[in-house]
């Protein structure tokens, strides 16, 4: 993959934790936001997803940008250094934009009337902005098209085929899983967990391996199948990893910490943030609505940040 650096940060590192868009890794950034600032930059202007199709970063890294009141002076910088870092940062400013941020929005106008890449920016804000915010860009592109063919940007292609379900009893799968964490293999091996999450407290030998699989893998999309099996299989310590993850990186892992997170006072501040959020995905949205609902809480009330360290 390009530009990737390919040695991940031990995954209990506030550096490891940022690469692989745990939500401790956000957690422990809110309590130094200067010291925070480089790794997170550093996060956009490097690749770390392990699959760029599956793997999810641009919410995350627009949040931790947002929430650490960070300058975005570094990520338009970011926009002039290549196609790809220049991508990852277009995509975090859009979503500012989206979050309220007019620097943010200016800064990818700017691009689009000057940038080197900036078609592809141009698509992207038209999929994802209101038109008011880039319809006058239209005679921009049309006096900055070139004449002729135009090349086609990079296609990113997964590179992880987890494949298909897996039969078999505790001990063949659990072997499986084993062989897969000594060979470094971290795409495929959620299809084993949640293959052993059916035999629920059946399989509770399993629960070692399958924390090491939740801390360690830098292929996010995995994380929330790690966190179901483990719940299948009763393990301790879920109740703190639901809460992790309604910080993550993966909403599939935010909509578990949604639905399962023990109900606490930070966990109500979290939940309505998530809810009042306007770059936060419908499906999340609606499942921290849901769930504020049922634990009847009149009117969703809007918590300041104070609660969230809470």
């Amino acid at each position: 993959m390009a530009e990737r650096r390919y040695e991940y940060a031990p995954a209990g590192t506030l550096p490891g934790l940022l690469q692989r868009g745990r939500g401790l890794g956000a957690l422990m950034a809110a309590e130094d936001p200067a010291a925070a600032a480089e790794l997170v930059y550093g996060c956009v202007r490097w690749e770390w997803r392990w699959d760029r199709e599956a793997d999810a970063r641009d919410l995350y890294l627009a949040r931790l940008v947002r929430d650490l009141e960070l300058p975005l002076g570094p990520l338009v910088e970011l926009l002039a250094v290549g196609r790809e870092a220049g991508g990852r940062a277009a995509r975090v400013l859009e979503l500012l934009a989206l979050g309220g941020s007019v620097e943010a929005r200016e800064a990818l106008r700017a691009y689009v009337r000057e940038g080197e890449h900036w078609e592809e920016v141009l698509v992207s804000l038209v999929e994802a902005w209101p038109g008011e915010w880039w319809e006058d860009l239209e005679e921009v592109a049309r006096e900055r098209m070139p004449e002729g063919p135009v090349a086609d940007g990079p296609v990113a292609e997964s590179v992880c085929d987890p494949g298909a379900e897996q039969a078999g009893d505790v001990p063949g799968l659990l072997a499986g899983l084993e062989r897969d964490w000594v060979d470094g293999r971290w795409c495929g091996p959620v299809v084993g967990a949640r293959a052993l999450a059916r035999y629920g407290p059946g399989a509770a030998g399993a629960v070692s391996l399958l924390r090491r699989f939740w801390l360690y893998t830098p292929h996010s999309s995995e994380r929330a199948g790690y966190l179901a099996a483990l719940s299948a299989l009763g393990s301790a310590g879920t109740a703190e990893a639901f809460t992790e993850s309604l910080w993550d990186c993966e909403a599939d892992a935010r909509l578990l910490g949604a639905e399962h997170a023990p109900d606490t006072p930070r966990v109500r501040a979290r939940l309505a943030y998530l809810l009042d959020d306007p770059i936060e995905l419908p499906r999340v949205k609606n499942a921290a609505e849901e769930r504020l609902a049922g634990l009847g809480w009149e009117g969703f009330e809007r918590v300041g940040a104070a609660f969230e360290e809470g």
